[in-house]
């Protein structure tokens, strides 16, 4: 106790700012995000383990689908006894095909989506090899496949290819469906069985549809890599691979086809899981230590800093003048009543001081100002006219020269410039926007020339309507400028002007590079916000100037995403 009767007071606060506030607070908020980050890595685990499971379930029912087809086949008779039969002559032969086997192939395989090809091999040698039915000859009898087939001829065979590696890195085996045609016995005379290639691409893209962003392998029971969404190193080992990533791993068997998936948890996509709850984390202890800082700083300032303050405040009243009021905490004890009182003195001395000087500069700078503004108006009026003499002469000296294009191009251009510079004329019909528009895209055309195509559909129902100067062709400049000037194809811009009920629809749309979903929230923010930005000026002062003459009366709507362009629907009353 003696001790801390001789600390100061500020060294006591400090103390008990220190254990009581700070480090608990800090500890806390530690502790929940531990528990914060084991639960994020729970749901990824769950959110990877049930995508293993749909896509494992949606393999085993594909290849359930060929199995089925498999038994179905082998059960029917009329097959059995057309490829049993003895064909007196090819065109016996041939006739059987198209009127039968043909249609039967394609109804009972190819049309199929889980299969890509089926074939029917026997060993009768009165049927020909065509498209869909082949002679087994000893070429055949010699490979693995065949030979894995004939010694277990009573059950449906799911065989390998060779692994394939894909343009686009993914790694893709080649699988065959195999059943022996010998259910029935007295239709046995020749050896014959069904053969079905695979559709594997289906399988890939069941894989890949989940859009799991870690990396998925597909082994057999031999631990072969049937699938995979990449191509690993040369010298990649499973072993080695599941100790490396332990804990990160997510497994799912799939016992009826006697596979096994193992996907990697992307960690990258924890971090982002992760980003927006440790932000908040942050923001909280931080608001939490300086509300703590904050209170802990007004008590110790209700003992001491008021009068050291105003000692310190006082002595300064000499040299600045007696302008300037005592701004701390006043409080409704003496000491609060002193700085009341000398506040009122400083507000005496400080009218007087505004009434008798601050009253003449004022005058002095109101003066000024106008002076400035009389010059700039008058500037303003003088550059206008000099760019359009300018640009006229140039034009005319293109039509003596016979390049007509180049001058419809200037006055297109002398047109747009002498529209926008009409700063008094807010209200135009549509039929003058609409003018202006095609003189902006026919420069666009002049352009980019071959690369760059639109169409215009106005209703004539519109053109004298009234509407806001400027508020159409800046989304049609920024379709062409921000859309299509980036993409590598023929720019494209559709633009619909028609009525619906009371209201003016509006459609601009291009086939640019479109903007990706946080780009176009950002815009939609730069839109939005009270203070002027840097960025999105044009289309935050249509925003604004739609807002200060129809409220919430309007409509304003920005579809797009990254590569397949962008499209703008605004619907506004009319009317000026």
């Amino acid at each position: 106790m003696l001790i801390l009767d001789d600390l100061k007071l500020k060294y006591k606060l400090f103390f008990v700012y220190l254990f009581c506030v700070f480090c608990p607070i800090l500890v806390i908020n530690l502790i929940f995000y531990h528990h914060m980050v084991g639960n994020v890595k729970t749901i990824q685990q769950n959110y990877y383990r049930q995508a293993a499971h749909r896509i494992i379930s949606r393999l085993e029912s594909d290849l359930g689908t060929v199995t089925t087809l498999c038994n179905r086949i082998s059960l029917d008779r009329t097959l059995y006894e057309t490829l049993d039969r003895e064909f007196p002559s090819d065109i016996a032969y041939v006739e059987t095909y198209y009127n039968y086997l043909m249609d039967y192939i394609f109804i009972n395989g190819e049309s199929y989506p889980q299969i890509n090809k089926a074939v029917l091999y026997t060993d009768n040698n009165t049927i020909l090899n065509s498209g869909s039915v082949y002679r087994i000859d000893e070429r055949l009898r010699s490979e693995d496949w065949f030979q894995q087939v004939v010694k277990n001829p009573e059950k449906n065979h799911l065989l390998y290819g060779v692994t394939q590696q894909k343009p686009n890195n993914t790694m893709v085996t080649p699988l065959f469906a195999v059943r022996v045609l010998n259910l029935y016995k007295r239709q046995d005379r020749y050896l014959k069985f069904v053969h079905f290639t695979l559709n594997t691409e289906r399988l890939m893209n069941i894989i890949i549809t989940e859009k799991l962003k870690g990396k998925i392998f597909i082994f057999d029971r031999q631990g072969k890599i049937l699938f995979a969404d990449h191509v690993p190193a040369p010298d990649w080992q499973l072993e080695d691979y599941l100790q490396k990533h332990q804990g990160q791993v997510v497994i799912e068997e799939a016992p009826a086809l006697e596979w096994t998936l193992v996907s990697l948890i992307d960690q990258q996509e924890i971090s982002r899981a992760l980003r927006e709850p440790q932000n908040n984390i942050i923001m909280q202890t931080a608001i939490s230590l300086l509300v703590a800082s904050v209170l802990i700083l007004w008590i110790s300032r209700s003992f001491y800093d008021r009068l050291n303050s105003l000692s310190a405040h006082v002595n300064t009243l000499v040299q600045e003048g007696f302008n300037r009021q005592y701004t701390g905490h006043q409080g409704n004890d003496e000491i609060g009543m002193l700085i009341k009182a000398f506040n009122q003195m400083v507000v005496k001395i400080r009218s007087l001081i505004h009434d008798v000087y601050e009253a003449k500069l004022e005058q002095s700078r109101i003066k000024l100002e106008k002076k400035e503004a009389e010059l700039n108006a008058l500037q303003s009026q003088m550059n206008p006219h000099f760019l359009y003499n300018t640009l006229e002469s140039i034009r005319m000296r293109s039509v003596e020269k016979g390049e007509k294009e180049t001058a419809e191009m200037i006055k297109r251009l002398t047109r747009s410039f002498q529209r926008m510079s009409r700063f008094r004329q807010e209200w135009v019909n549509v039929a003058e926007e609409v003018r202006f528009i095609k003189d902006f895209l026919s420069i666009q055309q002049y352009r980019f020339g071959p690369e760059f195509q639109y169409t215009m559909e106005v209703h004539p129902a519109i053109l004298e309507w009234k509407i806001p100067k400027l508020v159409i062709q800046p989304f049609v400049e920024n379709a062409c400028l921000h859309g299509i000037e980036g993409a590598d194809h023929v720019g494209k811009v559709e633009i619909i002007l028609r009525p619906t009920g009371k209201k003016l629809y509006c459609m601009v749309k291009d086939n640019g590079i479109g903007m990706a979903a946080d780009k176009l929230h950002r815009l939609w923010t730069d839109i939005k916000a009270e203070e002027p930005q840097e960025t999105n000026i044009a289309i935050r002062n249509i925003y604004q100037r739609l807002r200060l003459y129809y409220g919430e009366d309007f409509r304003l709507r920005i579809d797009s995403a990254e590569g397949q362009g962008t499209t703008i629907t605004l619907v506004i009353p009319v009317g000026g």
